[in-house]
């Protein structure tokens, strides 16, 4: 009885521990896409290719003027997936009226400067603003390491 009491809280204390590493094997951002409105047409966000990510968020975003979408992102930074200390991106193709450009989020682990950043390149003539937690991020990495972080990113297409 007494060994299986002992075997069960072993058990009990992996499993926590598991749960725990699999916290920092992952980080979670919950990105906000707004069409501001003075944009003249509805905004297409199609989802083109992603590396090093557990969940890339939805293949198709159509946002009408002075709306905003949310969507959901976790990346991979497990050991047996070969994504340790590797760049984790989402690309888009972004779309409105005529206009057609490439917006990519992207977070990496700078050796030269020892720290995790985030950064939100592409689309630079219709990204009116990109903020990673409450810093720019747009076209410049944003520093930190964080298991959660919010995203706002607003396109102005005259």
């Amino acid at each position: 009885m007494l060994s299986c009491l002992l075997a069960s809280l072993a058990f009990a204390v992996e499993e926590s521990t598991n749960t725990e590493k699999q916290q920092i094997l992952s980080a979670d951002y919950n990105m906000e896409f707004k069409n501001h409105s003075s944009s003249a047409n509805d905004l297409v966000i199609v989802k083109r290719s992603t590396d090093c990510m557990y969940d890339s968020g939805v293949d198709q975003v159509r946002i009408k003027s002075g709306n905003q979408r949310g969507i959901h992102l976790q990346d991979n930074d497990n050991l047996f997936s070969a994504c340790t200390l590797r760049p984790k991106w989402v690309e888009w193709s972004v779309s409105s009226g005529s206009m057609n450009c490439a917006l990519r989020f992207e977070r990496g682990y700078d050796v030269s400067d020892f720290g995790w950043y985030t950064v939100i390149k592409g689309c630079q003539n219709v990204v009116e603003s990109a903020t990673c937690g409450n810093a720019n991020c747009n076209q410049t990495k944003v520093y930190g390491s964080s298991s959660y972080m919010e995203i706002n990113v607003e396109f102005l297409v005259q």
